[in-house]
C-alpha cells in the first residue's frame, strides 16, 4: 500500500470516529478556556485590570450566562478604572469601577445574548479615569481574542 493510500485510509477512519462522536467524551466547556485580560500601561505593574471571563457551560453555581467582564482597581492612586467591550467589532459600552483600590471588582455582562459564541471576536480595553465620565482616560491598554468554543 502506498503512502497516499495510507493517508486516505487514516483520514477516512478519523472522519468516521469524529463523525460518530467518539472524540466528544469531554464536555465543550473543557475544550478551551477563552479567558484573557489586560492591564493599564501606567508605568507600574498595572493599576487597572480588565478580564474577559469564560467558564464554558456556565459560571460556578450554574446558569447559562458564562461570559462576562471583570474590572478591578489595584492601586491606591486616587484613580478609578473603566473597562470597555466590543463583540465582532461592535462597541458594547463601558463600565466604571469606582469602588476604590483593593480586591473589590465589578462584574459586567455587556454581551447581548449573555454568551459569546464560538468564532466571535471579543475586544476589551481598560483605562485609568477620574470618575465615570472622565473625558481624558489615561494609560489605556486593549486586547482582542477569538472565542474558540463559545
Amino acid at each position: 500500500m502506498g503512502f497516499r493510500q495510507v493517508v486516505l485510509r487514516v483520514g477516512l477512519a478519523t472522519a468516521i470516529v469524529v463523525g460518530s462522536g467518539a472524540l466528544t467524551a469531554m464536555p465543550a466547556s473543557a475544550a478551551s478556556d477563552d479567558t484573557f485580560w489586560t492591564w493599564t500601561g501606567d508605568g507600574t505593574d498595572g493599576c487597572g485590570y480588565t478580564s474577559f471571563i469564560d467558564y464554558g457551560e456556565g459560571a460556578p453555581g450554574g446558569g447559562p450566562n458564562d461570559d462576562y467582564i471583570i474590572i478591578q482597581d489595584l492601586c491606591p492612586d486616587g484613580h478609578g478604572v473603566v473597562g470597555y467591550a466590543w463583540l465582532d467589532g461592535v462597541y458594547l459600552g463601558k463600565k466604571y469601577n469606582g469602588i476604590g483600590w483593593g480586591y473589590e471588582s465589578v462584574a459586567w455582562d455587556p454581551f447581548p445574548s449573555g454568551n459569546v459564541a464560538a468564532g466571535q471576536f471579543v475586544g476589551i480595553k481598560v483605562c485609568l479615569v477620574d470618575g465615570p465620565n472622565d473625558p481624558t482616560p489615561s494609560y489605556c491598554a486593549s486586547v482582542s481574542n477569538w472565542s474558540v468554543d463559545g
